[in-house]
């Protein structure tokens, strides 16, 4: 999910609060179709698409409109899209003077954007689908289950933006939801809304968590840069829960990826546990040693996989298997409750799997106190 994050988070910790705003000020009583689902990007891109496949140049104005279309813009600040790159591929695949190319000759992207020359026709259909159904339902009815009342709210249900991507992925936070239009396609066609509450999950949550810290806080800290990244594990340990059941099913579109992302889950997760589970005895003697940790990238590529997915997937299902999700969803936006309820169903594993120190608890009830608000 979060292939953008390292290149967003300041973006992000600059722009929250206006998003935040932005959001709010436009979703109370305004929750309906037309509002919360935005394809106006995918739409711009085949507009362009078509200009391009009748051999006509698009103008300037046609690609500006693409490239300040809500969600570009944000890619392209936060440097995930390269304009000239873009409109070189969309060249190369779209217009019919340069379909002269061999496909094991194409790059990564370059296939990509060939999907959807060739599923043209069932995405824009799909497009007028996603504004006339109720796709936010469809969401909602995998999503809330995850969710504490106090997020099953229209105010703060993320907007949806569906687009070229570049690649199969998609992303939430901060009040929205940016999906790939085409890898939104397959999985929707499969089960409706899965891919999409998977990331809402995150844009809810990521909202959550931020408003959930004390003020005056010192983002470029190292005790912060690691609550951060133990808020991106526990986000994925649950987010995981909607979707990846149902991606491994054997009719699932996705069901090879899947299966081959979960390999080795168990073994790698209880590596990375205990790893993390030094990291917090070493910061509760002395935590200077945190230090070296100079980014979130550094400490997610040596405490973890996938952005938090390995160990978090795991430690989400041992949460479920262990009857502590419920006491978890309560505090859904809280990282070190995650932490915690992963411990207590750790325990009644008989030492099967890996259960952190009570050095490791009292830091991170430490952490908690440092930068989290008390709950009721």
């Amino acid at each position: 999910m979060k292939s953008l994050i390292n290149s967003f988070f300041n973006y992000k910790s600059i722009f929250i609060s206006i998003i935040l705003t932005f959001s709010l000020a436009e979703t109370v009583g305004q929750l309906n179709q037309v509002y919360k689902v935005n394809t106006s990007s995918a739409e711009q891109y085949f507009k362009i698409a078509d200009l391009l496949q009748a051999d006509i140049e698009p103008k300037s104005s046609d690609w500006l409109a693409l490239f300040n279309s809500s969600v570009y813009e944000m890619m392209i600040a936060g440097n995930a899209i390269d304009t000239s790159e873009l409109k070189s591929v969309m060249k190369k695949i779209f217009k019919p003077s340069t379909i002269q190319f061999s496909l094991k000759d194409l790059s990564p992207i370059e296939k990509h954007h060939l999907n959807y020359l060739k599923n043209e026709t069932q995405l824009k259909s799909y497009i007028n689908f996603l504004k006339s159904n109720n796709t936010i339902d469809s969401v909602k009815s995998l999503l809330y289950y995850y969710l504490p009342k106090k997020y099953q709210v229209d105010e703060i249900f993320p907007i949806l933006h569906y687009c070229n991507y570049g690649t199969s992925e998609a992303t939430g936070f901060g009040g929205i939801v940016i999906n790939d239009l085409f890898l939104s396609y397959k999985i929707d066609s499969y089960k409706m809304g899965l891919l999409t509450a998977h990331e809402a999950f995150h844009s809810i949550v990521s909202m959550g968590f931020q408003q959930s810290l004390k003020k005056n806080i010192d983002f470029k800290n190292s005790e912060f840069n690691l609550l951060f990244f133990l808020q991106n594990i526990s986000e994925e340990g649950i987010a995981d829960l909607i979707d990846k059941p149902l991606l491994l099913h054997k009719n699932s579109p996705l069901y090879n990826e899947t299966k081959a992302l979960v390999e080795n889950d168990e073994s790698l997760s209880i590596t990375y546990i205990n790893k993390i589970d030094s990291l917090l005895k070493s910061a509760l003697i002395n935590v200077n040693s945190l230090n070296e940790y100079k980014s979130f990238a550094q400490l997610a590529n040596i405490y973890g996989q996938n952005g938090g997915h390995i160990p978090g997937r795991f430690m989400g299902l041992l949460i479920k298997e262990g009857g502590m999700l419920e006491n978890h969803i309560s505090y859904v936006q809280n990282p070190i409750s995650f932490f915690l309820c992963y411990n207590t169903s750790a325990k009644k594993s008989g030492g099967k799997y890996p259960v952190l120190s009570k050095e490791s608890e009292t830091y991170l009830l430490k952490l908690q106190d440092k930068y989290l608000i008390k709950e009721d």
